[in-house]
């Protein structure tokens, strides 16, 4: 799926986490035994990443989920060194992306008005939709974590 090495994340993830392999497993919902096979070239399930990104605070290897599973490009995974990824700095991160994004999307909105529109302008607009939802995510999921909320739970806006 996409340019993202999913297996080079998971490392680094299991990494920064100081994960072992036997942690892995019981958070992706699998055997060691298949965390093992992983590193060795068997594809890793979409089930098990998203199981692993819902359940581990790491902002980049939230965002580098996202971009597998999606095919969006690695790009989006800079988001993570330019914001620290305290849910705080998330936050406000969010709010700077979004006002950013709305006057190339407002830029992109009139372009595709007219009647030769310039491609450019409404790539950019895009690439700006797609770095704020993605930062969007990653603060929702950090903030999720912090607070110790599901995601279903935070997506179906239940309380309590």
């Amino acid at each position: 799926m996409g340019d993202i090495n999913i297996v080079k994340e998971v490392l680094d993830m299991q990494h920064r986490q100081n994960f072992n392999d036997t942690d892995l497993a019981a958070i992706a919902g699998t055997s060691k035994t298949t965390v093992g096979k992983w590193f060795k070239g068997t594809p890793i399930k979409d089930e098990y990443l998203v199981n692993l990104s819902n359940a581990v605070d790491d902002t980049r290897f939230s965002l580098a989920v996202n971009c597998y599973l999606f095919n969006l490009p690695p790009v989006l995974l800079n988001i993570s060194s330019e914001y620290n990824q305290e849910t705080s700095s998330l936050l406000i991160g969010t709010q700077i992306e979004d006002l950013n994004s709305d006057s190339a999307i407002e830029n992109a909105l009139k372009e595709i008005s007219k009647s030769n529109p310039d491609e450019n302008i409404i790539k950019f607009g895009i690439f700006k939709m797609f770095r704020t939802s993605s930062i969007m995510r990653a603060c929702a999921t950090a903030m999720s974590h912090r607070y110790h909320i599901s995601l279903k739970q935070a997506a179906l806006g239940e309380r309590g």
